[in-house]
């Protein structure tokens, strides 16, 4: 018999809608390919490049991150389970609320004390700890559902948040998703075991830590930090690692292995403060799907300092307006710490006062976005 190794999550996906499921299988965590999630233009998935601006406080920042990173695999993070057309769909009973997102990312749903039929595979589990949190996605559609505090009992499934979501789309939900902290996706960011096997992470990876301030930056649309603004950086904040560092440096820490795969992307790509936690962590996709086997733990990034950090200016970066609505688009730019410069109207058929382009291209650096809108 064929042995099939389960590296672990995700993804080149395309986008859909729900599926219904009609039978039994057993849970497997999310196969072997390893596309990113969520469109080339993300923000997650767009390098830093060449020459950025840093803030004037970064070391200020940097410094009060915490003593040390920590990566641990076993709690409070997102276990992936891959469902599909025959994967039964089980009633999921919300105490909280479920953010429903739909039309290509810019429509959100938010319904109270709902009752979701969600597909959830035989034997899937919840992380450990009291965020029992899951990732299920549907590879052939796209399709991304979250769950916070899920738990099953005799009455069934039940939980408290939950949202869908679609990994074909930004990572930035509209203003509202009642998400994780910042209100982003659980998929965004998270480390997954063939990126550190292939020696590669091609994304900016998710990062928490004990207190980020309740202001936001791009892409974040909301907080649950309380830190003190001005020694503590917003959630959606994004880091990165001294890109002059070179590997034979970055080994000198003690750093190799898994450890030097994520460094090097922490170099490209950074990390976007996501989440208020108990200590300073990077999101690892949780063992009970990506079966680590020990590749990584707890440990694994202790030996990046956080004063090697820089804390990327907390200024403009012009967000992806594009298909939304002006209203929703004005606010998107404010939150991105950017300014409306102006808004031109042209004729675009089926457009509906949405914004069908946008000056400069979203992931540039400045101060104003023109927003392009149809009459």
């Amino acid at each position: 018999m064929r042995r099939v190794a389960i590296a672990g999550a995700l993804l080149a996906l395309v986008a859909g809608a729900l599926i219904e499921g009609r039978s039994g299988e057993r849970a497997e965590a999310a196969p072997p390919s390893c596309g990113r999630p969520y469109a080339d233009s993300s923000p997650w998935n767009v390098p830093i490049g060449r020459n950025p601006n840093y803030d004037s406080r970064s070391g200020t920042y940097a410094a009060n991150l915490g003593p040390r990173l920590s990566s641990d695999p076993t709690q409070y993070t997102y276990p992936v389970y891959e469902v599909g057309p025959d994967t039964p769909r089980e009633r999921v009973t919300l105490s909280g609320l479920f953010s429903n997102v739909t039309a290509g990312g810019r429509r959100l749903d938010r319904q109270s004390d709902a009752t979701i039929m969600l597909p959830i595979p035989g034997g899937a589990r919840a992380s450990s700890g009291s965020d029992s949190s899951i990732v299920i996605v549907d590879r052939r559609t796209g399709d991304e559902w979250g769950i916070w505090r899920l738990k099953r009992g005799s009455g069934g499934w039940s939980g408290t948040n939950g949202y869908h979501y679609n990994t074909r789309w930004s990572a930035v939900p509209p203003s509202g998703f009642g998400s994780r902290g910042s209100g982003v996706p659980y998929l965004a960011g998270l480390v997954r075991p063939c990126e550190i096997a292939r020696g590669r992470i091609d994304h900016a990876l998710a990062f928490a830590y004990d207190f980020p301030t309740a202001q936001i930056v791009y892409p974040a649309t909301k907080s649950d930090g309380k830190g003190t603004v001005g020694a503590d950086v917003p959630e959606g904040t994004r880091l990165q690692l001294n890109p002059s560092l070179s590997a034979r440096q970055i080994r000198s820490w003690g750093c190799s292995g898994a450890c030097l795969t994520i460094a090097r992307a922490l170099q490209r790509y950074g990390m976007y403060v996501i989440d208020n936690s108990g200590r300073p962590k990077l999101m690892m996709e949780d063992d009970g799907t990506a079966r680590w086997g020990g590749t990584v733990s707890s440990k694994t990034v202790e030996p990046i300092p956080v004063s090697a950090f820089r804390v990327l200016t907390l200024s403009c970066v012009a967000p992806d307006a594009r298909g939304r609505k002006l209203a929703e688009a004005r606010t998107l730019v404010r939150l991105a710490q950017c300014r409306v410069a102006g808004v031109r109207k042209v004729r675009r058929k089926g457009a509906g006062g949405r914004v069908v382009a946008q000056q400069p291209a979203p992931g540039t650096r400045g101060g104003a976005v023109t927003l392009i809108v149809s009459r």
